[in-house]
């Protein structure tokens, strides 16, 4: 769920992002997100579970980026509306600051990407509020290029 709200978030701004303005190679990408719970405010066996959700298995996705920007095209399911602001501040890192408003609360984060061609790393740090629960997460991307798309 939230990297969703990561990745839409990103796409407010994502035309503005192209690979060749950027240490980035356009192709076939895996990668791989992490997630822990860094502090929750919340009923006992709500804590519980959602601490037992962040040690689950990390997910891995592969899927052809031709550009930036749709590294962060949104699911046809998402449905959160997200203000996001990004910074260019060099060639090999944008950092992100990402505000959004759901039915199911409100998230706060930032954060940074770093693209190093055939690699990237992110990582962002979301506050969610939902009601009297409060959720601070770190979120951890790591891509790598494997070729060009088929």
């Amino acid at each position: 769920m939230f990297q969703k709200i990561l990745f839409i978030g990103l796409i407010s701004i994502s035309g503005l992002l192209h690979a060749e303005n950027y240490n980035f190679e356009p192709g076939l990408w895996k990668s791989t997100t992490t997630q822990e719970v860094i502090e929750i405010v919340a009923p006992p066996e709500i804590k519980k579970m959602m601490q037992n959700l962040s040690q689950m298995p990390i997910s891995t996705e592969t899927e052809c980026i031709e550009n930036i920007s749709s590294m962060f095209d949104a699911e046809p399911d998402d449905v959160e509306e997200c203000k996001t602001t990004m910074t260019r501040v060099n060639s090999n890192k944008i950092t992100v600051e990402i505000v959004c408003a759901g039915e199911d609360g409100t998230s706060k984060g930032a954060g940074e990407i770093n693209l190093n061609g055939k690699t990237f790393t992110s990582s962002l740090v979301l506050t969610s509020t939902d009601g009297p629960m409060k959720m601070k997460m770190k979120i951890i991307d790591r891509g790598e290029y494997i070729g060009a798309c088929k």
